[in-house]
């Protein structure tokens, strides 16, 4: 299968998408999707692998009640040999420059996964087109890998993963004026395969206000920066399973802190040592937390100092 790192064509089938999309119109922003109950509106759209700006088809989600990450999930089932991509409805586009500096989460499992020419989650907005690659391919069902993807300029780059990285005033343009967000579909080399997609959400900012409130559980991290380790303080409103894990700044996951245990309603603490799940103490840097509970769901930024 052709690989999306070809220069300029991506462009192209991108500003074509962007057309093509609906207007955002009054409809209430959406900053996450859990997929409890449908697909809350998210597609699946097919581009040419070798001449991307010709659309080929877009496809409407399966929908499961169980199985996903957790709960309810989608999936696409691709019989084609074009690139897909899950497609984000209306309500998430606009201008969301308030999730600036913030991150964009989501969960993905895959039948196949010996192709990385897809791998990227796509912005489009202000006419220009954006892109971050993942920095590791998703599991085989049942299991699933969250990523975090970082919303700042360095996370992406122009028109392809191997384009120049975005400037400061680009990224700031195009969250203000976001036409398309597309998550990949695509991850196998043989034609036939199927990726599911969970828990879409856009984290604010640790500086930021939360709205609305039911979206966040809180966390911080006591102290930061740090050495040798740090402790995660979150709040719960009841007693519930947490996911809890840690990410390095391009969105690979480091350590699993928490997988589905339950947390206590109420004020909780789990301590992070600066190891990866390895026990391999980690570089001087900045990562990402991150906490899913049930709906609720927060990150915050871990400066490590060696």
């Amino acid at each position: 299968m052709p690989s999306l790192h070809r220069p300029g064509r991506l462009l192209l089938a991108a500003l074509v998408l962007a057309a093509l999309v609906p207007a955002a119109g009054t409809a209430r922003a959406a900053d996450q999707a859990f997929f409890s109950e449908d697909a809350e509106g998210w597609f699946v759209r097919d581009i040419s692998c070798s001449n991307y700006n010709a659309i080929v088809a877009a496809h409407a989600l399966t929908w499961h009640g169980t199985g996903g990450d957790p709960g309810g999930y989608v999936s696409h089932h691709d019989v084609t040999n074009q690139c897909a991509f899950f497609v984000a409805p209306a309500s998430w586009l606009g201008d969301r420059s308030a999730f600036a500096g913030g991150s964009l989460t989501f969960s993905l499992t895959s039948t196949e996964r010996d192709y990385s020419g897809s791998d990227v989650v796509i912005l489009i907005g202000a006419g220009r087109v954006i892109c971050h690659e993942l920095p590791q391919l998703p599991p085989a069902p049942p299991a699933w890998r969250a990523y975090v993807v970082p919303l700042e300029a360095g996370a992406f780059r122009y028109n392809n993963s191997a384009g120049a990285v975005v400037s400061a005033a680009d990224f700031d343009a195009v969250l203000a004026d976001v036409d398309v967000l597309m998550l990949p579909a695509e991850f196998g080399a043989e034609i036939e395969e199927t990726v599911g997609l969970d828990s879409v959400r856009l984290v604010l900012p640790a500086s930021a206000t939360p709205v609305p409130a039911v979206a966040t559980a809180g966390l911080a991290a006591v102290p930061n920066p740090f050495n040798p380790s740090t402790t995660l303080v979150f709040e719960l409103p009841r007693a519930m399973p947490v996911r809890l894990t840690v990410h390095d700044m391009s969105g690979r996951l480091v350590r699993v802190l928490r997988d589905g245990q339950e947390g206590a309603g109420g004020h909780n603490e789990v301590a992070w040592d600066g190891r990866d799940d390895t026990g391999r103490a980690q570089p001087s840097g900045v990562y990402l937390a991150r906490m899913d509970a049930a709906a609720l769901g927060a990150t915050t930024r871990l400066t490590l100092l060696r």
